[in-house]
């Protein structure tokens, strides 16, 4: 198989091709990044698709977080208690789930290409950014000072405390699993062009993923007065605004730095897609990107003129 080709037949069914949907989700996440295709190459589609399509979970897991942590919100004493657990590892599980989706796609599209080697370490930091990385470790090292000051301040307590270190555990845990990935991930390329994408996805992956400041909800103080904070109470603010401004800043410098692609070979830019068909039913020769001619079509061309020629 050529990856480098269009991504034809969109059919989930043959090995390696991406689907319909994973197509169109392509196009679309191409052209954020200002380049415009009709068919993007199978590479593209099969990495690029899975993670668009698991956009909106991300959305509704801080919608989740909201909802139990409205002021207006009440449960059972008990369940009070592990609502930071239970936010923790529900937030945790929700992450872990997704990033094996997509992970099952890239080991598709590893096998399709041949496994590549990983770039250097401090390569693929800057590829995620050192605002992200320093934000997963204010979140996670601040919030092992808020737990532990719990535990020093108020000892009548355990169940609470030890529900919001284990909650910001199952946290860190997740985030471990999908940041070492994406540092350590290899390179899963075929060209200049998709080096480039390896590049923006493996920043997006962190991003997306890995978002450490969420879980500051694991140990956030219950019914803390802000117009009496103590020591503690400032420590947790000023932790707050450290880690979400921290993340923030990470996800903005992110969106700056990968605007735009570079000049290459993204798929075919004439031909518009269109619903599954059978392989037999591909249409007319069409055109890679830059007017150059796809390989297949490019060889069958040849090989009609060959026989009319004769």
């Amino acid at each position: 198989m050529v990856v480098r080709e269009p991504a034809l037949p969109v059919d989930p069914r043959l090995p390696g091709e991406p689907s319909f949907a994973e197509v169109t989700a392509t196009r679309m996440w191409l052209a954020r990044h200002g380049v415009e295709v009709g068919l993007p190459t199978r590479l593209l589609a099969l990495r690029v698709g899975t993670r668009e399509w698991l956009r909106r979970p991300t959305v509704f897991a801080v919608l989740v977080v909201c909802l139990v942590f409205w002021p207006g919100f009440r449960a059972p004493r008990e369940l009070e208690l592990l609502r930071p657990l239970l936010v923790g590892v529900v937030l945790a599980a929700l992450l872990v789930m997704r990033w094996r989706q997509v992970q099952t796609r890239e080991e598709l599209a590893e096998s399709l290409t041949g496994t590549g080697t990983p770039p250097p370490w401090r390569a693929a930091a800057r590829q995620v950014g050192w605002w992200h990385l320093a934000a997963t470790a204010i979140t996670f090292g601040g919030g092992a000072v808020l737990c532990a000051l719990q535990f020093l301040t108020e000892p009548a307590a355990p169940l609470d405390a030890g529900a919001r270190t284990l909650g910001l555990a199952a946290g860190a845990g997740a985030i471990a699993l999908v940041l070492g990935r994406v540092l350590r991930a290899p390179i899963i390329a075929e060209d200049a062009a998709s080096r480039a994408v390896d590049g923006v996805l493996r920043a997006q992956d962190a991003h997306r993923f890995a978002p450490s400041a969420l879980f500051f909800v694991a140990v956030w103080p219950a019914g803390m007065d802000l117009d009496h904070l103590g020591a503690q109470g400032w420590f947790a603010l000023s932790y707050l605004v450290l880690a979400g401004g921290t993340q923030l800043v990470g996800w903005l410098r992110f969106r700056r730095r990968f605007r735009q692609l570079p000049a290459g070979y993204y798929g075919d830019a004439d031909r518009s897609v269109s619903p599954p068909r059978h392989r037999g039913s591909e249409g007319p020769p069409a055109t890679a990107g830059r007017g150059t001619p796809s390989p297949r079509h490019a060889a069958s061309s040849a090989a009609g003129r060959d026989r009319r020629a004769s």
